[in-house]
Formats: C-alpha cells, structure tokens, sequence
C-alpha cells in the first residue's frame, strides 16, 4: 500500500471511530432515527440503481428479487 493510500485509510478510520464515538453519545430516539434514515435512503439507492440497470423491470420485481437475495443469505 503507497504511503498515499495509508494516510487515507487512516483517516477513514479515525473519522469512522468518531462517528462511533458520537453515536454513543446520541439519545436513542435519535440513534433509532439516524438507522431509519441510513435504511431508507440505501433501499432507495438500490432501488434506483437497479432501475438503471434494467430498465425494464418493475419497482415489485426489483423489490421481490431483494426479498428472495435476503432469504438466500439468511439461510447460509
């Protein structure tokens, strides 16, 4: 890894652990809050990525096919 690389991955990771850091400190209504708004908004990014990819599928193909990946994971 050049030494470029490693400064940035240092970084990522000291800002990662603040973040960890700050989120101790939360309320857990807000805790609660900040993970419905991080699921919602990777839903949706799948969501409109997948309708880029093929567009012509559905919103409840794209959607079932999420569902049957879940349950194959969940069973490994």
């Amino acid at each position: 890894m050049s030494s470029d690389q490693n400064i940035i991955f240092r970084k990522i990771a000291r800002d990662f652990k603040g973040r960890v850091e700050l989120t101790k400190k939360l309320p857990i209504e807000t805790s609660i809050s900040l993970f419905f708004e991080l699921c919602n908004f990777n839903l949706n990014n799948y969501i409109k990525t997948e309708i880029e990819r093929y567009p012509n599928k559905s919103m409840k193909d794209i959607i079932i096919n999420m569902y049957k990946i879940n349950k194959i994971i969940e069973r490994k």
